[in-house]
């Protein structure tokens, strides 16, 4: 049986970003949003049901504020990696390595997470990334450096990457 989902929505420079918690810690996060009750739309969209203080999700808030603002900090250690595999495990976590301010390509990432022949693949794992922002999937571009799909939209992923100082 699974245990009932929580959320936060804070508030960053880039936008309100929802946070789903479960016991075991982050859960899902939703892309910045233009206003807090889109966030709160999407955060309800992915089973959230139970609103916490700011002082309940013990800093993490700050850490995703902290990121709104193109500085890098480390989300890793609040990750709930619940129901994901092994492969998409290892991509989101190198993705979450990429330092602020730089790119990589699906086939770097795909090398990095041990399978050199899976850019693809990882494209489909940016694609679905439950934990957008956190895990910076707008950090992975094309193998030419262009800008490839974005949940948010391509003009949301240049702007995260102008954020943090990248060359787009």
């Amino acid at each position: 049986m699974q245990s009932e989902l929580s959320f936060y929505v804070v508030d960053t420079e880039v936008g309100f970003v929802g946070l789903v918690l479960s016991e075991q810690g982050l859960r899902n996060t939703t892309l910045p949003r233009k206003t807090r009750d889109e966030a709160l739309t999407d955060v309800s969209a992915l089973g959230a049901t139970r609103a916490l203080s700011k002082g309940e999700v013990n800093g993490l808030s700050e850490g995703v504020e902290t990121l709104g603002k193109g500085r890098h900090v480390d989300l890793s250690v609040h990750v709930d990696w619940h129901d994901v595999t092994p492969f998409r495990r290892a991509v989101l976590e190198q993705t979450m390595r990429i330092p602020i301010g730089e790119t990589r390509s699906y086939g770097e990432i795909a090398e990095l997470a041990g399978k050199p022949r899976a850019a693809r693949a990882v494209g489909r794992v940016m694609a679905t990334n439950p934990l957008p922002f956190v895990v910076p999937c707008h950090r992975v571009v094309g193998s030419d450096g262009s800008l490839h799909g974005y949940g948010g939209g391509l003009d949301l992923k240049e702007r995260l990457l102008r954020a943090e100082g990248a060359r787009v």
